[in-house]
């Protein structure tokens, strides 16, 4: 986990690094640059005829929501409704 972190915040400092305004905190905003597209694409689905950058995007969003969703209810059902017949075993 660290070291996927790492290799995100080191990609972010590259591409900040090759702007042109001699400040490394700030950020320029481009119009074809997309938050956390970093170029990393193994599998090509941005590429060519029908990618759709943006549907895709909008899709991972949706699924992280739903992850926080679903954990949440999760931690909900384990720390404050302490159900004692969870975690018994029939």
């Amino acid at each position: 986990l660290l070291i996927g972190i790492g290799i995100q915040a080191l990609a972010e400092y590259n591409l900040q690094k090759s702007e042109t305004d001699g400040n490394i905190l700030s950020v320029e905003y481009k119009r074809d640059r997309i938050p956390g597209n970093l170029g990393f694409d193994p599998l090509g689905l941005g590429k060519g005829p029908g990618s759709n950058i943006k549907g895709l995007h909008n899709t991972e969003v949706n699924a992280g929501r739903l992850a926080m969703i679903g954990i949440t209810s999760f931690l909900f059902k384990e720390f404050v409704v302490k159900d004692p017949s969870w975690g018994r075993i029939p």
